[in-house]
């Protein structure tokens, strides 16, 4: 259903700065409030009709209040040509208007991209910056409803005050009734919750009553994640809420709420919810390498920004090229003297730790294509877990922990020792490349078994070249030999096993900052008011 200017017949869309209407053709403005749909029944329907587009390639679909130019698909970027169908979707209860306007977008994401070092040129172009695209992402709102009820609690609160350290203890009486608003959720599937925690929150005080004249130039997603899905979620936000509001009523009192959640859902008597669907703009920039996209989404209401920034391999090695070069002169410049068996095994330590960050890298990888944190994801079910009883008591787990702690610290504090009264025992040697080859492969099980489910699989190389290049420094250590070129030797390979990790970091880095292509959206073709 499209808009139309009723002085020229031309096409209305959403005019961010002014919040009305405006005819692209005779540049009228008319207020929201003014425009009324030619059917007046249509407004107490509880869907309204959009057009859908569907990709043949991946099967993406889109919506828009009226007939917009799509050239390719927002999804998998086929540019074959969408089918295009009418169809009834939910009608929205409220929604929140675009407050943040195209030009200042653009303006927030040219000056925090201005704060990164390393960014693919393409990124900063004009081209690029003028594809921001305003979709609305539909949010599950609810409300949760607290009978009146009459709590007898207890509160502690700990101050200091001058040189004293103050412990009071408070019996709390208290009654308390109504409903808890404001909780919302995005109810997308592809939009996923890390993204929308990140740019959150939302003002739904600014929400209004929701009609098409606001989505007029713009995309919006369809509801596709289930109110139930953060049914239990909500509860538990609720019953937090109702605690943490009686301790700031009563002066910052912590209060000393039951341990379990059925006796605090019981003691606060919430029991159900109610929701609504409701629409929240969003600025989205999508930019399309081998294959997959990178991201940068803007809250178009607060414009919290969240960016994702791959890293441009070859400025990476140029500017690191040149603090190597300037780094070597100073040294070089400073009388120093360091024997060869420390320079050895400080350089197995030092591509352990970068073994040790890459494999957090690739965990991060796992966590983001697993959607493990993504409750929205609706192929994301959760289970049922049964608390087991240890076999141990916890005293008895605290002091192993314990003890564990003081043989590490021993351990640490032992190598210490041996490198400040002499470096050039072979005991040395020995002791750092077991310690590391041992920490080694089990960064080495832990990463093969996370890149094992994630598209990318190449993480176990610098991971194995890793283990091999300590095997041989253990065999070093083993034999002791007295020329110093054995060390040296060694040095460098610890150096190659760490530019295997830089680089492979790298790749997983860019890797991790972009996406499957058919999993996010490009959307193009709207009518953005300026």
């Amino acid at each position: 259903m499209a808009i139309k200017c009723p002085s020229c017949g031309g096409k209305m869309v959403f005019n961010v700065p002014t919040q009305a209407l405006k005819c692209g053709y005779c540049d009228r403005d008319m207020q929201i409030a003014d425009y009324d749909l030619s059917n007046t029944a249509e407004v107490n329907k509880d869907s309204y009709t959009v057009t859908v587009y569907t990709c043949p390639n991946c099967g993406a679909e889109l919506s828009a209040p009226d007939d917009q130019t799509v050239a390719y698909c927002s999804y998998c970027g086929g540019e074959s040509n969408l089918m295009m169908k009418q169809e009834e979707s939910i009608r929205p209860a409220q929604i929140i208007p675009f407050k943040i306007s195209k030009e200042k977008a653009v303006k927030t994401y040219e000056e925090a991209l201005s704060k990164s070092i390393y960014v693919p040129k393409e990124l900063k172009e004009g081209k690029h910056l003028d594809s921001f695209r305003g979709i609305y992402i539909p949010y599950l709102s609810y409300e949760v409803d607290l009978p009146d009820n009459a709590f007898k609690l207890k509160g502690t609160k700990n101050y200091t005050s001058g040189k004293w350290d103050y412990h009071e203890e408070y019996e709390i009486d208290a009654e308390i009734g109504g409903t808890i608003k404001g909780l919302s959720f995005d109810a997308s599937s592809s939009f996923d919750d890390s993204i929308a925690r990140e740019i959150s929150p939302f003002d739904i005080t600014e929400a209004e009553d929701f009609r098409e004249a606001y989505i007029a130039g713009f995309y919006s997603d369809k509801l596709t994640t289930p109110p139930e899905t953060y049914g239990e979620i909500v509860e538990e936000i609720a019953i937090e809420n109702v605690y943490r509001g009686i301790g700031q009523r009563s002066g910052g009192v912590e209060v000393i709420a039951p341990k379990e959640y059925s006796e605090k859902k019981t003691q606060t008597r919430v029991d159900g919810y109610r929701h609504r669907v409701d629409l929240f703009p969003v600025w989205f920039l999508t930019w399309k390498n081998k294959g997959r996209v990178a991201y940068s989404v803007m809250n178009g209401q607060t414009g919290k920004l969240s960016m994702d920034i791959p890293v441009d391999k070859k400025a990476f090695f140029k500017v690191s090229g040149i603090l190597t070069a300037v780094l070597f002169l100073i040294l070089s410049l400073i009388p120093m003297f360091i024997l060869p068996k420390t320079i050895s095994w400080l350089s197995a330590v030092f591509l352990m730790i970068s073994s040790s960050v890459f494999s957090g890298e690739i965990s991060k990888i796992y966590y983001k294509e697993n959607h493990i944190f993504d409750i929205g994801n609706v192929s994301v079910k959760k289970r049922k877990q049964k608390k087991k009883k240890t076999k141990f008591p916890k005293w008895i787990i605290g002091i192993f922990r314990t003890l564990l702690g003081l043989v590490i610290f021993a351990i640490g504090a032992f190598l210490v020792l041996m490198v400040i009264y002499d470096s050039s025992r072979k005991m040395t040697n020995l002791v750092v490349y077991a310690i590391t080859l041992l920490i080694q492969i089990i960064l080495f099980i832990k990463t093969t078994a996370r890149a094992a489910n994630i598209e990318k699989k190449t993480a176990f190389i610098p991971m194995l070249i890793g283990i091999i290049v300590l095997v041989i420094g253990l065999l070093i250590g083993i034999k002791n030999p007295v020329y110093d070129y054995w060390y040296y030797g060694m040095a460098i390979l610890c150096m190659l096993g760490m530019l295997a990790n830089m680089i492979s970091m790298i790749n997983y880095l860019n890797y991790l900052t972009t996406r499957p292509v058919p999993d996010f959206f490009r959307r193009e073709g709207a009518d953005h008011g300026k």
